[in-house]
């Protein structure tokens, strides 16, 4: 179908006079700016009528807009990874945009994706995201427009929408649990900006996890940095001349600072000190809680998907808590089938 007039003034937000005198060159007082819209707005219509008129070819392109701090963490890396590729698998395309931890910056990106048309919208809010900040303001908006949402790993407060997370509070708690089992008698916490949702509920989980094993830790072994190797650096430091011989390190980032400082002063990893870690990907003897990233990527993408191709289907906001893997650290595991053996031994002697 070709593309008309009407059309091109309607995306721009102009008369359709306006259009015509640009379209055809003729002199008149719009300008530079509109002009310049006018014609890329005609160029990409005429583009997108050309591409759906094809024989066999979809009639509309269908697509996702996602928003991340940063591709430095791994976490963030993967998730961009596996949603762009389940998105694909669905026939939706993903458009992704990094802000940098920036509450401004996100706000602009996610007003770009949504200008743009974007069918749905998943993001990642900044760590430095305050109550009632303007990102809170956008993302209203943006519902209020109909543009499905899903915010993915950290919620914002006042935002009522679908929510994919992992159950933070669960690795916190396991985490706990594994450290006292593995011996450590004085634990630290190395956690995030006190604010940022993940970081609240690990630590929640990490607080039930202690009391529930009438373990003891002090207010003062709670360090909260930023999520950065300096940040988990110094806080190592910090927690270790306090006498802390277990460490509850929240992400991958904050660990390879502290595990650098650890083998600087000579420590065994595992063995004079043991360490819970969420997400690394080091090699040393620690405490590992991952998330299941990869299933995350899917509810959050199927969920766009349902309220995209299904609008007239009411359904509440929903809250996905993925639960993570917790895995013990190798010399427990050691330990373990040693006690077991010798378990079997006994038996076995039992019956000669």
């Amino acid at each position: 179908m070709k593309v008309k007039a009407k059309d091109i003034a309607k995306a721009a937000g102009v008369s359709t006079t306006a259009v015509s005198l640009v379209l055809n060159g003729k002199d008149s007082r719009i300008s530079e700016a509109t002009k310049e819209k006018i014609l890329r707005i005609s160029r990409e219509m005429a583009f997108q009528s050309e591409i759906t008129v094809q024989p066999g070819g979809s009639q509309r392109v269908k697509t996702l807009g996602l928003v991340l701090p940063d591709l430095k963490d791994p976490v963030f890396y993967k998730l961009l990874i596996y949603i762009q590729e389940y998105a694909f698998q669905k026939g939706y395309m993903v458009f992704f945009c990094a802000c940098g931890d920036d509450v401004e910056r996100c706000c602009t990106i996610v007003e770009g994706l949504v200008v743009k048309n974007v069918d749905g919208l998943a993001v990642v809010a900044p760590s430095t995201l305050e109550k009632d900040d303007s990102l809170t303001k956008t993302l209203h908006t943006v519902q209020d427009n109909g543009v499905p949402l899903v915010l993915l790993d950290r919620a914002v407060y006042s935002i009522f929408s679908d929510f994919v997370t992992t159950d933070n509070k669960y690795g916190g708690r396991a985490a706990a649990e594994k450290l006292v089992q593995a011996g450590a008698k004085q634990i630290g916490c190395i956690l995030g900006p006190a604010q940022v949702y993940t970081t609240k509920k690990r630590y929640q989980g990490f607080q039930e996890g202690v009391a529930l094993i009438k373990a003891h830790y002090r207010e003062q072994d709670v360090f909260h940095g930023s999520f950065t190797e300096e940040s988990g650096r110094t806080a190592f430091e910090t927690l270790y001349a306090q006498g802390c011989d277990g460490f509850f390190v929240e992400n991958d980032r904050m660990a390879k600072g502290v595990l650098a400082a650890a083998k600087e002063k000579g420590i065994h990893i595992g063995e004079n000190c043991k360490f819970a870690v969420y997400d690394y990907e080091g090699t040393e003897n620690v405490i590992s809680v991952r998330q299941n990233l990869s299933l995350m990527a899917e509810k959050a993408v199927d969920r766009l998907i349902e309220r995209i191709e299904e609008p007239e289907k009411l359904m509440p906001a929903g809250n996905f808590y993925i639960t993570p893997l917790v895995e013990k650290l190798k010399n427990m595991e050691s330990s373990a089938l040693h006690e077991f053996l010798l378990k079997c031994g006994t038996f076995l002697h039992s019956l000669t």
